[in-house]
């Protein structure tokens, strides 16, 4: 009896049976597939034309905004030039006493 307890059940689930209370397996429906013909032809073209107008249109946004990245390049050297232009010349005035300026009350 002790030997019963630890058997296992075999499955109820058959080779065909995908679980479930149902025990028929119902396969899918076939995919028709149509074979190559005009309207793949009509597709590529109209896929090909599209690419060739996101295209045209992207080509002048991304020019635009290169010409933009360059513009703030140069500006940020130039005001990079000014500021090192000026820390230069606080640097030589460090060396020299600077004279203080008299208030006047009236």
């Amino acid at each position: 009896m002790a030997t019963q307890k630890n058997v296992k059940q075999p499955p109820r689930q058959g080779s065909n049976n995908r679980g479930g209370n149902d025990s028929y397996y119902i396969p899918p429906p076939p995919v028709p597939s149509n074979p190559t013909n005009e309207n793949s032809e009509v597709g590529f073209i109209i896929a090909f034309i599209s690419m060739v107008i996101v295209f045209g249109i992207l080509l002048p946004i991304m020019g635009s905004m290169y010409l933009d990245i360059l513009e703030a390049k140069q500006e940020t050297k130039r005001q990079q030039e000014v500021m090192q232009r000026l820390i230069n010349k606080q640097k030589g005035n460090d060396g020299q006493p600077t004279q203080p300026t008299e208030k006047r009350s009236p």
